[in-house]
C-alpha cells in the first residue's frame, strides 16, 4: 500500500501512475501534508507556501475530491507552466516546488502532476502579499506574529545526508513479494552542470555518444564474457528503455542464455537532472547498476555461488567504466562542462537476495560464530584514490570486498584476494 510519505520519498522516475492510484484508492483525506486539486487553481501557490513553512507535503493536481469511481481525471501539460508562473508571481521570494508529471495512458495527453514541497529546499519564510501561510489540518492559515518570528529565525529542516548521496537501490521483487534477483551492484556520482545547460534537455546526440561509450566500456566487456560463460544465448547492448524524458535518460543492457525474460544479467545506466520543471539545477545525477539473476533465469532452486573473482571483476569494471575517457567525455558534453571536472564514483552499494554468506560460499571463507547475517553493504570511495589508475582502483575494490565479507561475518577474504591476484588472469 502506498502512503503519502513513501510517494514523497520516491525518486521522480519511481513516481508512477500505479503509485498515485494506490494512494488515491486508499481514500486518504486532505491533511497537513496532502492536498488534491482537480485542475489549476490560483490558490496552489498558497498551499505551496503553507507546506514549505510547515512540514512540507504534496499537492496532487488532476485528482478530484468528488466521490467518483475514478478520482484521477488528469490535467493538460500546460498546467505545469501555469503552476510555475503562479509560484513565481505570488511567492516572495519567487520559488517553485518540484513538479513530477505522471502521464495518463489513452487520455490524449492528460497527466497527474505530483507537486512535492520540500521544506529543506525552500526559502523560509515563503510569503504571499507579505503574509506567511502555514498548514493546518487540511487547510491553510496565516502565521501569527510568534510563528512568523519563529519562521524568520529558525533554519529550514535539513536533509540528513553525508555530502551528496545516491538513492539506496532495492532488489526487484516478484508477485509474491520475494526477491527476484541474486544481487545487484550500484554506483554513480553527481556531475556539475554549467549554467548554460541547466535549461536545456539532455541532448539526443550526447546521449547516443554516452550509450556508445558504455557499449565499448569495461562493464560491457565484463558482462559479455560472463554471459558467454553461461552458455549459448545473446545480449542486447545499452539502449534507451523504460522511463525516458527530456531530463531523464535510462539505458538498458540485457543478456543471458535464451536471451529472454528473465534475463540472467542486466545493467541500467541513468542520467537525471533532479529538479522542478523549468528550474535550473546544479548537478547531473549519474548512476550505474548491474543486476544478476542467474538463479532465477536458469530456474535453479537457489542462487548459485558467487566467485570472488567474478564479483571483483564486476565491481572493478563498473568503477572503471565511470572513469573511462569516452564515458566522461560524453557526460561532460551532457553537462556542458570540461571533462576534467567530471568526478569519480563516490560510493558503491552491494545488495543481495540470499544472505551474503550463502552467496559467497565455496570461496574458502568461513563464518565467525554467531555473527548473524547480512544482505549487502554501502561502501564509500576513498577520496584519496585515483580510480583511473588500475593499481589504486584494485586496492579500492579489494578493500570493498573485504568490508562486504567482514560485515557478513566471514573471514578469509584477504587470503582469497591474494590467491586471486597471484593467478594469471585471461
Amino acid at each position: 500500500m502506498t502512503s503519502t510519505a513513501s510517494l514523497f520519498a520516491c525518486r521522480p522516475a519511481d513516481v508512477t501512475l500505479e503509485r498515485v492510484r494506490e494512494l488515491v484508492a486508499v481514500g486518504q483525506p486532505e491533511s497537513l501534508t496532502l492536498e488534491y486539486k482537480e485542475s489549476f487553481a490560483q490558490k496552489i501557490p498558497d498551499s505551496v507556501a503553507a507546506m514549505a513553512n510547515t512540514y512540507g507535503g504534496m499537492i496532487l493536481v488532476g485528482v478530484t475530491e468528488r466521490n467518483l469511481d475514478d478520482r484521477i481525471i488528469g490535467v493538460p501539460e500546460s498546467t505545469i507552466v501555469q503552476i510555475v508562473s503562479a509560484c513565481h508571481q505570488k511567492l516572495e521570494p519567487p520559488w517553485e516546488p518540484e513538479i513530477i508529471p505522471v502521464p495518463l495512458p489513452g487520455s490524449d495527453g492528460l497527466m497527474v502532476l505530483v507537486v512535492r514541497v520540500d521544506p529543506a529546499r525552500a526559502p523560509r519564510p515563503l510569503l504571499i502579499q507579505g503574509a506567511a501561510p502555514i498548514r493546518l489540518h487540511g487547510r491553510n492559515a496565516v502565521a501569527g506574529l510568534p510563528r512568523l518570528t519563529q519562521l524568520i529565525t529558525e533554519a529550514a529542516p535539513q536533509v540528513k545526508t553525508l555530502g551528496w548521496r545516491l538513492p539506496h537501490p532495492e532488489l526487484p521483487r516478484d508477485a509474491n513479494g520475494q526477491h527476484a534477483a541474486d544481487f545487484l551492484v550500484h554506483t554513480g556520482m553527481f556531475v556539475p552542470v554549467d549554467a548554460s545547460a541547466t535549461w536545456s534537455p539532455l541532448s539526443e546526440s550526447a546521449v547516443d555518444a554516452f550509450a556508445g561509450a558504455l557499449n565499448n566500456s569495461p562493464l560491457h566487456q565484463a558482462l559479455f564474457h560472463w554471459c558467454a560463460s553461461l552458455g549459448t544465448g545473446g545480449m542486447n547492448p545499452f539502449h534507451r528503455s523504460g522511463f525516458n524524458r527530456a531530463r531523464t535518460v535510462r539505458l538498458l543492457w540485457r543478456g543471458g542464455p535464451g536471451a529472454a525474460e528473465p534475463y540472467a544479467l542486466e545493467a541500467v545506466a541513468k542520467l537525471e537532472l533532479p529538479a522542478s520543471y523549468g528550474a535550473p539545477v546544479s548537478h547531473l545525477r549519474v548512476s550505474l547498476e548491474a543486476l544478476v539473476r542467474i538463479g532465477h533465469a536458469l530456474k535453479m532452486p537457489s542462487s548459485p555461488a558467487l566467485a570472488v573473482g567474478r564479483l571483483h571483476d564486476l565491481v572493478d569494471s563498473m568503477v572503471a567504466t565511470l572513469v573511462d575517457e569516452r564515458v566522461t567525455a560524453a557526460l561532460a558534453t551532457l553537462a556542458g562542462v570540461d571533462p576534467l571536472v567530471v568526478p569519480q564514483p563516490l560510493s558503491l552499494d552491494f545488495v543481495t537476495g540470499p544472505p551474503v554468506q550463502d552467496l559467497l560460499t565455496g570461496n574458502g571463507l568461513t563464518p565467525f560464530p554467531d555473527a548473524g547475517s547480512s544482505h549487502g553493504a554501502n561502501l564509500l570511495a576513498d577520496p584519496g584514490v585515483d580510480q583511473r589508475d588500475q593499481g589504486e582502483r584494485r586496492t579500492l575494490v579489494d578493500n570493498w570486498l573485504q568490508q562486504i565479507s567482514l560485515d557478513a561475518g566471514l573471514r578469509g577474504m584477504e587470503q582469497a584476494l591474494r590467491r586471486l591476484h597471484a593467478t594469471p588472469r585471461p
